[in-house]
Order: structure tokens, then sequence, then C-alpha cells
């Protein structure tokens, strides 16, 4: 059971990866503001948010790469937008926690400013190696319906991370503490 105990949080990413390509095929029509697509990003904002919470545990952004590169796999079938960014923001948000307070608005702002750094990133990486052909002009508006959507995914499991990334630290034993 204690093993169990230990992976709860790498779990929980894996239901939020499924939870997320559901999403995104079945509630892809309310997603949608006129032409411009939004992006559903479930297991980012988990990742930040267990970051964010726990910024002490360093195990954390090895469970980014390996959540990475299995929503690298999930999602485009190649290896580098996720398996790259998740850990890196894993990593900054686990530094900027140190000195945010730690309140539910300033996690918030940070979160949201993560998934615009991951919209511009993955854009940039997409555009260049031909598998899109989106304009700048229409990547900067789509932005719009991805932060209003991040913002209420961020808001709905806000809780969630947070009770499992207090309660439920990866790979940490905390019988010891109790």
């Amino acid at each position: 059971m204690r093993i169990l105990r230990e992976w709860i949080l790498a779990i929980a990413l894996l239901v939020a990866l499924i939870l997320d390509g559901s999403i995104s095929l079945y509630l892809h029509q309310f997603m949608v503001y006129g032409s411009y697509n939004s992006a559903c990003l479930l297991v980012p904002i988990g990742i930040m948010l267990i970051a964010l919470f726990d910024d002490t545990n360093e195990k954390e952004i090895w469970l980014a790469l390996g959540t990475g590169i299995v929503a690298d796999i999930y999602f485009l079938g190649i290896i580098g937008i996720y398996s790259v960014f998740l850990p890196l923001i894993c990593w900054a948000c686990q530094k900027v926690a140190r000195f945010l307070p730690e309140v539910f608005w300033a996690r918030l702002l940070v979160v949201l400013l993560g998934v615009i750094i991951l919209s511009i990133y993955s854009w940039l990486i997409l555009s260049m190696v031909g598998m899109i052909s989106i304009s700048d002009h229409l990547m900067l508006i789509s932005l719009i319906p991805t932060v209003i959507w991040s913002l209420i995914f961020t808001v709905l499991t806000y809780w969630v991370w947070g009770t499992l990334a207090r309660d439920y630290p990866f790979m940490i034993n905390l019988d010891a503490y109790r």
C-alpha cells in the first residue's frame, strides 16, 4: 500500500492525460470561438500546480519527464514538445514557488503564463518541423480561448492537485512523518 501512495501523483497524471484526450475529442465543438480553436491542457496544468504546491521534491521533475514522454506519444506520435516543456516548466515553477505567496491567485497567474508559453512553444516547434501551417495572427487570437479554458480547468482542478501534491508527494514515504 505504501508503494501505491508514492505513485498516486503519477496515476492522477495518467487519468488527467486520458481526460485531456477525451475532452479534446468529445468537447472540441465547445472549445472553439468562431474559427479560433482552443487547446485542452489538463496535464501541463497539473504538472505546474504540483510543482507550485510541492517546490522541494526534485523527483517531480522526473515525473514530469515521464509524463511528457507519454503525452508526446499519446498526442503527437513524436517525442519532443511535452518531454522538453514539462520538466522545464516543473523546474521553473518550483523555483518561482519559493518567492510567490502561497495563495490561489498567484498560482493561477503562474499557470496561465505557463499555458501561454506552452502554446507559443508548441506552435513554434510544430511550425518549424512542418506539422502545422497556422499564421501567427491566428495563433495569437487562439490564445484567448485557450487561456479561458485553462482558467476554467485550473479553477476546477486546483484543490485536487493541491491535495494530491500535499498528501501524496511523488516517491516520498511519509510514514516516518505520521
